[in-house]
């Protein structure tokens, strides 16, 4: 049998130096071929290529932020939660569903800086499926985000998801979403108008989905309005009437932290307060019975004798970057890759600022109350989020690949003590990026940093594969003093074999990697398919058109072996 494998082998072998002699009759047709593929592939695939950050994860979980009508009160809140929890586990299923875990609200302490929510509107739902399942999480987002859409039971309610997981949070440092349209401006009406302008063009982008506005400026509010003369005659100032209300609202330990109770056995301090039972201020009217007192008017009066209430609204919560008040337009992606889905919402967000020169992604808006462009002198239109880090992390990725292109270049310019050599080598990259961008087009990948990083090593790969060719050629044209052609051909006679063994073994080993068959694995899939594809292009290169252009570029110009020797 080994004997048999041997000889299918050297067959093999017969078959590729008849080939390869046949190219070397067409070496010039060989290289234009080959450069011609590359650009044809790169104007017709290459350009469509889906792009994004990072390979989308099923990670077996996911967010769902729900947000009612600004004021809703946090009865009514979760009345309409239960609602959504019941038809998360009528879509999912009891096999699939594990956990359905559900934040309403805020509480008006300090621990409303840990929840994303911004009053009793808001709830955050996480649901975590189980190990074995039917769906992903991200076909699961799908089918409940068209199911709230078309049930008129959740009419009036905001929906977004995160299905991205905790590698999805760390990628796009912590935002739930790959696009975040900010703007930041000292006037916080004008950056609200500016946001909604661009949301009702960006929603229309395909692809576009759960694009919303964070922050809300129409929060319901009352004033108490107090006659300060009259509360004066009283004996009473404005602080007083405000711990009275506090106390009454809230608690009187906002204000009052001296009266505190230790317990004997666990020595933990309480704090002592007075607090109105939260149903007995039911409307307005209850509102303006509540007694106020201080040390000088014992005697409570209802507060309705010394002020008056009126309605406004306000923000439901402020956002700052850099101490300057944010508004916050957040888009997410689906059945559309984020590079396009990106590039359309840039080229609707330049109708609305000026370009700032040398800012990536950065603008100045316009005055959304004039007809006119006339900016908005102080604040700052950004689009920011995974999209924005994902150009970064390819033009770096580009840079690094360049660089370290060049770097192997001068260190084969040292090593071969020439530069057409070197040159020789190194044109098997370019076109190993064909196949790259072939593999990852028929599979559906994106190009992210994964498959980037596939490229990165497949150009290692091809390089020694090539450099183990060229360094053979370029011994044997020393020791046997043949010309440039005989050498590669004879050099790649001898060094195919080991060529393809290191690059089907490579091959083989990224195989498992590449075809991502258990869930959460899709992470490292593209770099396995980006590889592959380099290789099998690459191996073609560095077997034919590496020696054409080898033979045509090389020249005797250089007396070799002994004669070398005696001219030094």
């Amino acid at each position: 049998m080994f004997g048999r494998w041997e000889a299918a082998i050297d067959a093999g072998i017969g078959l590729y130096g008849g080939l390869l002699a046949r190219v070397m009759r067409y070496r010039v047709r060989t290289i234009a071929v080959a450069v011609a593929a590359l650009a044809v592939v790169i104007l017709t695939l290459g350009l469509r290529l889906r792009r994004e950050f990072f390979p989308e994860v099923d990670a077996g979980a996911f967010e769902m932020t729900v947000r009612a009508a600004s004021g809703t009160r946090i009865e009514v809140t979760e009345q309409r939660i239960e609602q959504v929890e019941r038809l998360i586990r009528e879509k999912i299923g009891k096999n699939d569903l594990r956990t359905v875990i559900s934040e309403i609200g805020v509480t008006p302490d300090w621990s409303a800086a840990y929840t994303q929510n911004s009053g009793p509107m808001d709830a955050v739902v996480k649901v975590q499926l189980a190990e074995k399942r039917s769906h992903s999480a991200q076909e699961y987002v799908h089918l409940l985000r068209t199911a709230f859409l078309n049930d008129e039971r959740f009419t009036g309610l905001e929906f977004s998801f995160d299905a991205g997981g905790m590698i999805g949070d760390a990628m796009n440092q912590g935002k739930s979403t790959p696009i975040n349209i900010r703007i930041e401006s000292n006037t916080l009406e004008k950056a609200r108008k500016v946001a909604q302008n661009i949301q009702q063009k960006v929603e229309l982008v395909p692809g576009v989905v759960d694009c919303r506005i964070l922050q809300r400026l129409d929060y319901p509010e009352f004033i108490i309005d107090v006659d300060r003369a009259k509360a004066a005659d009283l004996g009473l100032d404005q602080a007083e009437v405000m711990k009275n209300v506090v106390a009454a609202l809230n608690s009187s330990v906002q204000f009052n932290k001296q009266n505190f109770w230790i317990d004997p056995v666990s020595h933990n301090q309480y704090y002592v307060g007075v607090q109105y039972p939260e149903g007995d201020i039911k409307t307005v009217d209850t509102l303006l019975d509540v007694p106020i007192t201080s040390p000088v008017q014992q005697k409570p009066i209802p507060l309705r004798n010394i002020a008056a209430l009126r309605r406004t609204e306000v923000p439901a919560e402020v956002t700052h970057t850099n101490l300057a008040p944010t508004i916050d337009l957040t888009l997410g992606v689906y059945d559309r890759d984020l590079g396009h889905v990106g590039d359309d919402v840039i080229a609707i967000v330049n109708q609305f600022g000026a370009a700032r020169a040398g800012e990536r992604d950065v603008w100045t808006p316009y005055d959304p109350d004039t007809r006119d462009a006339k900016p908005m002198e102080g604040s700052t239109l950004a689009v920011t989020g995974e999209y924005s880090r994902m150009n970064e992390t390819f033009a770096s990725l580009g840079l690094g690949l360049l660089s370290a292109a060049v770097l192997i270049y001068f260190l084969m310019v040292a090593l071969f003590r020439s530069y057409l050599t070197p040159l020789v080598i190194m044109s098997a990259v370019p076109i190993g990026i064909t196949g790259v961008i072939i593999v990852l087009f028929v599979t559906g990948t994106a190009l992210n940093v994964q498959s980037l990083l596939g490229v990165i090593f497949m150009v290692g790969i091809v390089v020694s594969n090539t450099v183990l060719l060229t360094d053979f050629a370029q011994h044997i044209r020393e020791q046997e003093h043949l010309a440039p052609t005989e050498a590669i051909l004879k050099a790649a006679s001898i060094r195919v074999r080991p060529v393809v063994m290191t690059a089907l073994a490579t091959l083989f080993a990224l195989v498992p990697m590449s075809l991502a068959l258990e869930r959460g694995s899709e992470a490292n899939a593209p770099l396995g398919r980006a590889v592959i594809g380099g290789l099998l292009a690459g191996l073609v290169t560095t077997l034919l058109v590496v020696p054409a252009l080898y033979s045509l570029v090389i020249r005797d110009s250089q007396p070799r072996g002994p004669a070398l020797k005696e001219a030094h």
